[in-house]
């Protein structure tokens, strides 16, 4: 049977643990005053400023464009690509909606501004990106129907349907050469 007199053992572990912790605060507390300087001016006694520099720098550009994007929307924003070492490294809006006027001399309202949506803030990745497209390229079945000389149907004049497979056959690089050669030909596939 339990000593009346006794504390439960869960209030002993309470206490026990309380008066542990007060002991380490106080502790370290003690340690913690008796090495901490006095500073009078904590700009001065800074040990490396050297970051702030780095870190005002961060957005700085070498030069900016304004260019149109329509990446997919009709939309057609106004936008600035600020360039660093030959790189855009960022896009923003170019506040100048207000500015803009048409071939009648009608000027816009800048209530347009900041206009620009999450797909033109991430243009620079399509700049970029390991899918963009660097050189001319020909679809392999318009190339082979231009090669073999615009074959149709005598009857109803359509081209063979094995050469217009779009989506199932692929790309050839070109030169810009072979590109300007093709581009100039195609106007005979209205005839």
């Amino acid at each position: 049977m339990a000593n009346q007199d006794s504390i439960p053992r869960r209030n002993f572990l309470q206490a026990a643990a309380a008066l542990g912790f007060g002991a380490l605060l106080a502790d370290a507390r003690e340690a913690w005053a008796m090495d901490a300087p006095t500073i009078e001016n904590p700009l001065e006694m800074y040990p490396s400023r050297g970051w702030e520099r780095v870190y005002r720098d961060l957005y700085s550009a070498d030069s900016s464009f304004t260019f149109l994007c329509a990446p997919n929307d009709t939309h057609n924003c106004l936008l600035r690509a600020y360039v660093r070492n030959g790189v855009v490294t960022r896009i923003g809006p170019t506040f100048g909606y207000g500015k803009a006027t048409d071939l009648q001399g009608n000027q816009a309202s800048a209530r347009w501004d900041p206009r620009c949506c999450q797909k033109g803030l991430a243009l620079t990745r399509r700049f970029y990106g390991d899918r963009r497209v660097r050189q001319p390229m020909i679809r392999k079945g318009f190339k082979a129907w231009v090669d073999a000389g615009f074959p149709r149907d005598a009857v109803t004049g359509k081209p063979p349907a094995e050469y217009f497979k779009r989506g199932w056959d692929g790309w050839e690089r070109a030169t810009w050469e072979q590109a300007t050669d093709y581009v100039a030909r195609a106007p005979t596939l209205s005839r």
